[in-house]
């Protein structure tokens, strides 16, 4: 039964990280947390900060057996609904049943926005 679940995790974190490379340069899956970033650190490494010196758009999100939590969603581009992009890919890539916890909420008002436009998927904040 293990094995189902690694195989099912390994999936849904291939079909997330492929649905995110229309957005950012770099996409890069260490265990199961999904980083994507327009720069590379010096380790080569995508760039998910804000106090990035150059104009960074960034994602961290780790993928759980029934969620996602979205660890970091950083746009310092002056790209409009790079947000509102990246959880439409999030949406569109996972199972109904699944619950997207965000993990800090530091949007004034974004997230609450976003839950009440899509009403039929479970947002938690942490």
């Amino acid at each position: 039964m293990k094995l189902i679940l690694e195989i099912s995790s390994f999936q849904l974190i291939r079909k997330i990280s492929k649905s995110l490379e229309n957005l950012f340069d770099y996409v890069q899956v260490k265990k199961n947390t999904i980083y994507c970033s327009n720069i590379l650190d010096k380790g080569k490494n995508p760039v998910v900060r804000i106090d990035s010196k150059k104009p960074c758009k960034g994602l961290m999100l780790k993928v759980n057996n029934d969620s996602v939590e979205i660890k970091s969603i950083v746009n310092s581009t002056g790209e409009k609904g790079l947000a509102s992009k990246v959880i439409e890919s999030i949406i569109t890539s996972i199972p109904t049943k699944f619950k997207i916890l965000i993990a800090q909420d530091v949007s004034g008002g974004f997230w609450d926005n976003l839950i009440q436009k899509y009403p039929d998927v479970s947002f938690e904040k942490k």
